[in-house]
């Protein structure tokens, strides 16, 4: 089986110079600088550490299945939502709800550690993301500018400062097993350098050993595992077997040499009869990655299999019926969308309105669409560009190590946003939102750090502009990060970024019904019944201002309001304990406690 030859094989030829000799920064700068940068997104988002729970974070902190322990098991055989009466059948993430598990054994309901955790894995992603760049183009300044790039760019906010968002325990999970997977190509693969003499090819016959099969393998292993733990902590990971069979099938072995030293030259001269081998064919090519992925499509049948058994028998479900037609032409709009949140992200893009087209039309349609293929075009032609100076200019190793890298980034940047695409297995009329491109803007800064990697002279100007636009970054980042600090800021915030949204209007009045709950606990009765009064002439269908309507009667000893109000909150929420709060005033009032009909 041919193996993909991969940066940092141990096999080198001695006369090889290290592919660290154009480093800018030593060993030791370049860890004082990755600590630098681990300190400097620390303390960005040090506010965060005094925010409240927020959106989905309530049920998730007040799940029985989370709270107390017996239940681990409900996590693999159920849905996410499973413990919501009448929640909707959609998400199997049963790793996403151990870390959720794991974060309730350690802080209890305290936010504060909560968002702790969630600083600290968001960095450990970032890290994650320098090892992958490091590991592809030996460039420590190329590693420390995509992780100083991903971590502080403004979008990621959302996923930070939302603690149960399942982005970034993906992304670890996925970078994971693309590093393992590197180790097990480098491992298997065969020497990266032209032998030069016949004893040297024995001798590689040599290196396959039982002991390097098994290591080998173990890094196989540790790939299609991580590979797991990625799918089932969110369903985007389901691009990860087609990113690795990808990058297996392009990246074939023993390619010609593109640049040589003079002894690389004559070695090759000389041995040329016995070291010269033939690209393998397409067949050859495709069976090889074939191969190489099979780990990862058992796992992800696996998995497969465990999402039909807790979604009984489906492996996804749809939130709305939109017609192809409106589906397909909303597509240019969402993806325009999309690249503003990565390219321009002056602003916050966590909510939208929704970006619907029922018929063509060049505001629409036809002008997002040309953004978008002018953004496509652009990066493809700095693709291009860089794969062309890497076979031009680098040794055989070094090229494949930047093929791998501008194959990853592009896969990573493209892929996970394709589900996005799917409008009707997402939330109606609120469908686009800036933590979709947590993975992404991995790929994006990968690309990046690659071209930088290949800029030559340009390189201290380009380093100089991508420190102001880490400068730039972690401004935008504190002033959008106060967004996330409650409820009402988020929904505040979302209704003036989309005021055609209506879930995000419904939302806006829920958290004002939230804070006159609040009033409510406080004895400001008088002031919080204002705030019902406007929630349910807006939205007179939604049971929770109905309800804390009731308790302010209740307490103001109305008990007559206290029983209407109390009656229509269990007639629009079937809830039992609403229902059993409304028996309890009638029985109060000596009537009998009738259930509802």
């Amino acid at each position: 089986m041919k193996k993909t030859v991969l940066p940092g094989s141990q096999n080198s030829s001695p006369s090889t110079p290290p592919p660290t000799a154009n480093e800018l920064f030593s060993p030791r700068i370049a860890r004082y600088l990755a600590l630098a940068l681990v300190v400097a997104v620390f303390t960005i988002y040090i506010p965060a550490l005094h925010f409240n729970f927020i959106l989905d974070d309530h049920r998730f902190t007040g799940d029985p299945r989370l709270q107390s322990p017996g239940h681990v098991w409900e996590y693999f055989t159920s849905f996410v939502w499973a413990q919501v009466p009448g929640g909707p059948l959609s998400f199997y993430r049963p790793v996403f709800l151990l870390w959720l598990r794991l974060n309730f054994i350690l802080s209890g309901a305290s936010p504060f550690a909560w968002h702790l955790f969630s600083i600290a894995k968001h960095i450990a992603v970032a890290l994650l993301l320098g090892l992958l760049v490091w590991k592809l183009l030996r460039d420590r300044a190329a590693a420390l500018l995509a992780a100083a790039l991903f971590a502080l760019h403004p979008a990621q906010t959302e996923s930070v400062a939302w603690v149960t968002v399942p982005d970034p325990l993906m992304s670890a999970a996925v970078l994971g097993s693309l590093l393992f997977y590197l180790k097990y190509a480098e491992s298997a693969s065969g020497a990266t350098q032209p032998l030069t003499s016949r004893a040297n090819r024995k001798l590689r016959k040599q290196v396959f050993t039982k002991s390097n099969n098994d290591l080998s393998l173990l890094w196989l292993i540790a790939s299609a595992a991580a590979c797991l733990l990625a799918l089932m902590a969110k369903e985007t990971a389901i691009i990860l077997p087609a990113v690795l069979f990808t990058v297996a099938f392009a990246m074939p072995s023993n390619k010609p040499a593109t640049r040589e030293t003079k002894n690389e030259t004559k070695h090759r001269a000389e041995e040329k009869s016995l070291t010269q081998q033939e690209t393998p064919s397409l067949g050859t090519r495709l069976l090889s990655a074939v191969r190489q992925t099979l780990p990862f499509l058992a796992v992800t049948v696996v998995y497969l299999l465990l999402r039909l058994n807790a979604l009984n028998g489906q492996l996804a479900t749809l939130t709305q019926h939109l017609p192809w037609k409106t589906v397909l032409l909303s597509w240019p709009a969402t993806l325009w969308f999309y690249v503003k949140v990565l390219f321009w992200p002056i602003r916050s893009r966590a909510f939208a309105d929704p970006a619907l087209a029922d018929t063509f039309s060049i505001r629409d349609v036809l002008l997002p669409a040309l953004g978008v293929l002018c953004a496509a075009a652009i990066l493809a032609s700095a693709c291009v560009w860089a794969w062309k100076t890497a076979r031009r200019n680098l040794r055989d190793r070094e090229a494949t190590g930047v093929e791998v890298a501008l194959l990853l980034g592009v896969l990573l940047l493209t892929l996970p946003i394709l589900p996005a695409l799917d409008l009707n297995a997402l939330n109606p009329g609120d469908f686009l939102h800036g933590r979709y491109t947590y993975l992404p803007l991995a790929g994006l800064t990968l690309l990046l750090a690659t071209f930088w990697h290949l800029a030559k002279s340009f390189r201290p100007a380009l380093l100089a502009t991508a420190g102001v636009t880490v400068v730039v970054f972690s401004v935008l980042t504190i002033k959008q990060e106060p967004i996330w600090k409650d409820d009402l800021a988020v929904f505040t915030e979302a209704h003036q970024l989309a005021p055609n949204n209506a879930p995000v209007a419904q939302s806006l009045v829920r958290a004002h019904v939230q804070q006159a709950l609040a009033l409510d606990e406080a004895g400001r009765c008088d002031e919080a019944m204002l705030i019902f009064e406007d929630a349910i002439r807006q939205y007179p269908q939604d049971w929770y201002a109905w309800a804390g309507q009731g308790e302010c009667f209740f307490k103001l000893d109305q008990l007559t309001r206290a029983e209407q109000s109390l009656r229509r909150a269990a007639e629009l929420s079937q809830l039992p304990r609403v229902t059993e709060e409304w028996r309890m005033v009638r029985e109060k009032m000596g009537l009998p406690a009738t259930p509802l009909e």
